[in-house]
């Protein structure tokens, strides 16, 4: 009996502490309705060992709640995890009684997400790389997670850029490897750590780079560098070091081609030769037989219904007419353009150079300008690019430079394609005598071949008088002046002609007078200026053509009177120079001694061994014995070079030699030089050649 009495007890109290368990929770959850928040902490508090999930909650809403004393968001964030966690422990029927209070896991996890914003709206007060990183750690349900990552990220990041080290990225990389930021971290990684390990900048320190960071990509670069530093004299023998120094440099393909291109600087078959033997390890020996085989051809373009193809010089077709137009063959390739886009064939019309081009230059010592989208480059024998084709206006190599534009502002670059002087000149011209003019902020000056100022820029306009001195021209008078900008002394100058044999004529308050290189008045200023003085008063060697009373004579370098002012009219100095004389025009020598008398409407000083002489309206040559060399029955007679002169009749031309034998019958609309040794010739559609060294005629062979 006593025993049932225990058990009845004890089932008693049992059920007596179950309800008060429910009864405190469920009392705090009807505190809070009512925002009691005193009663509800107080009851939640006195909850939190029997049902410890609940009573955390309900702690996270009042800690969460800004309406109370007990706000706290650390505090909030502490209870709503220690809720989350133990929500699996309640029983069904606790969680099933506690629905009715909107207490579940979805509410649970909802106060975790509004929690988590309240802290990052914090963590935005006091940005920190530490804050971002302690809030993602800790609340990975957020929605503002990964903003808090990419933040951190960045913070760190910028952190790493500020340092600018390669130790800050390595750092940077290794607490966040998959940060955003990571693929652009590496590159500054590999970057700076390239940097940091060749400041000395020389071959050695960028070897020991090599060795001790192979993974590195710039390894890559170090190679170019070790290349560039090994072969920046541009010599044959650069070349031939740096192979067998480097055997295994990445450049060291480039560099055969290279030494083989700066070695057949003339491309003949001799110098292929000697090359074969000097350099019999050459691994494109098949590339070399081809070469031989195609040097030994002389081929030339002909044109056959519109499309053009290369003959040889009997006008035997050796490449049939298939291209829109070609070029000659230089150093073994010619261009030729193809639906539009230009390439290069070597004499066996195989494609050595896509067509790919806008348009191109002649191969000269290995090198040929190309147009690429309106840019302009430089390739070479291969193909491969010297200089990348993204400049606006690109020069001619001159002294080993050239000059290009890719922005707005011009640099210079070396034969090999390496930039030499930095692109920072509003305007650029070609090397000469070692200096190139330059415009710089505006003003005008000259620069060497390492980008020094020789002459400053501070002028408007000028341009090289010898190789001391410059001519500065203004608006109204011009002067000459060292390289310093000091003015050397001389007479007042108006406007002043080329300086030869070293003497440049001078306008004066319209007299003509002569200087020489150092600007010191050589002849005073005492001749008539006359109409062309500029290029008719030049001197010729040692004399010149000047005026006095509107006579004509000429005088030494010393300005003595070698030929008499006599002449109202006078030809150009020459060895048999023209003169009129009532009407008709002969010929005297430089002595004055009337070697032809005036018996012509019109004549020309001798030039290319032949005056040019004019009876009634008709043109011919005479030699110095006045005999008829080229009939007098042409409409116009000129030299074409030493020995050849064009001739017309009408609209036809033709060419004669010095001798007097017509080597090209005057049935042509135009004749131009258009190689050394050849002329073209146009007769209606049909393109023909005149060869100066055979004094042949070369017409194309159609079968």
């Amino acid at each position: 009996m006593r025993l049932l009495q225990f058990n009845f007890l004890v089932l008693f109290t049992l059920c007596v502490f179950q309800n008060a368990k429910a009864g405190s929770i469920d009392d705090g959850f009807k505190a809070l309705d009512q925002f009691n928040y005193f009663e509800a902490k107080k009851q939640f508090e006195k909850s939190i060992k029997s049902n410890e999930s609940a009573a955390n909650y309900g702690l996270a809403v009042i800690y969460f709640r800004k309406d109370n004393p007990f706000h706290q968001l650390d505090s909030a964030y502490n209870r709503i995890v220690r809720s989350e966690k133990t929500y699996g422990l309640m029983k069904d029927k606790q969680k099933e009684f506690l629905k009715k209070y909107n207490f579940d896991y979805a509410a649970i996890a909802l106060l975790r997400k509004e929690i988590s914003t309240g802290l990052y709206l914090l963590v935005l007060k006091h940005p920190t790389e530490e804050a971002y990183d302690s809030y993602q750690k800790k609340n990975d349900w957020a929605d503002e997670k990964f903003k808090a990552i990419y933040s951190r990220d960045s913070i760190g990041y910028q952190k790493a850029k500020t340092a600018n080290s390669s130790a800050g990225f390595d750092l940077f990389l290794k607490k966040y490897p998959e940060s955003t930021f990571q693929k652009e971290a590496l590159n500054n990684y590999y970057r700076l750590q390239y940097i940091e390990n060749t400041d000395g900048k020389t071959v050695s320190s960028y070897l020991g780079f090599e060795k001790q960071f192979p993974s590195n990509p710039y390894v890559a670069d170090a190679q170019d560098q070790v290349y560039h530093m090994s072969t920046k004299g541009s010599r044959v023998q650069d070349f031939k070091v740096f192979i067998k120094t480097y055997p295994k440099n990445r450049n060291v393909e480039n560099a055969w081609r290279k030494l083989y291109q700066l070695y057949m600087s003339d491309y003949s078959l001799e110098r292929l030769d000697k090359f074969q033997k000097e350099f019999p390890d050459y691994p494109y020996t098949s590339e070399l037989k081809k070469d031989r085989e195609l040097g030994m051809q002389e081929i030339i373009p002909f044109k056959k219904e519109g499309q053009f193809g290369w003959m040889d010089l009997n006008g035997k077709i050796s490449i049939p007419a298939q291209y829109s137009t070609v070029g000659f063959f230089k150093e073994g390739l010619a261009w030729a353009e193809k639906s539009g886009k230009y390439g290069f064939v070597n004499k066996a019309n195989e494609v050595v150079i896509p067509f790919k081009f806008s348009s191109c230059n002649d191969f000269d010592k290995g090198r040929a300008i190309v147009e690429l989208d309106t840019l302009f480059g430089i390739i070479d024998r291969s193909g491969a690019y010297i200089i990348e084709p993204q400049y606006k206006d690109i020069g001619q190599f001159s002294e080993g430079l050239i000059y290009a534009v890719k922005d707005s502002m011009y640099g210079y670059f070396d034969g090999l394609g390496f930039p030499r002087i930095p692109e920072q000149y509003e305007e650029a011209f070609s090397f000469s005598g070692g200096m190139a003019k330059v415009t710089y902020k505006g003003l005008e000056g000259y620069i060497d071949e390492f980008g020094s100022f020789k002459v400053k820029p501070l002028y408007e306009s000028i341009n090289l008088f010898g190789d001391s001195a410059i001519v500065i021209e203004g608006d109204e008078s011009v002067k000459i002046a060292n390289f310093q900008g000091d003015e050397l002394k001389t007479i007042p100058i108006e406007d002043i002609g080329s300086l030869v044999s070293d003497r440049a004529l001078v306008i004066s308050e319209d007299k003509i007078g002569y200087v020489s290189k150092n600007g010191q008045t050589a002849i005073p200023a005492t001749f008539d200026y006359f109409t062309n003085a500029k290029s008719e008063g030049e001197f010729v060697g040692n004399y010149a053509k000047v005026s006095k009373a509107n006579k004509f004579g000429i005088i030494d370098r010393f300005g003595k009177t070698i030929v008499p002012f006599t002449y109202s009219k006078l030809g150009g100095v020459s060895s048999l120079i023209s003169f009129e004389k009532a009407g008709k025009w002969g010929f005297i020598d430089l002595q004055n001694k009337l070697l032809i008398a005036p018996t012509y409407e019109a004549a020309e000083s001798f030039k290319s061994g032949l005056g040019v002489v004019q009876l009634l309206t008709l043109k011919g040559g005479i030699n110095a014995k006045g005999e008829i060399i080229i009939p007098i029955e042409h409409t116009t007679v000129k030299p074409l070079d030493d020995s050849h002169f064009i001739v017309s009749l009408g609209a036809f031309y033709g060419i004669y030699t010095n001798k007097g034998k017509l080597v090209v019958p005057l049935e042509y609309s135009n004749i131009r030089k258009v190689q050394d040794n050849f002329y073209i010739l146009t007769r209606g559609t049909e393109l023909h050649y005149f060869y100066v060294p055979e004094n042949k005629l070369i017409k194309p062979i159609f079968e």
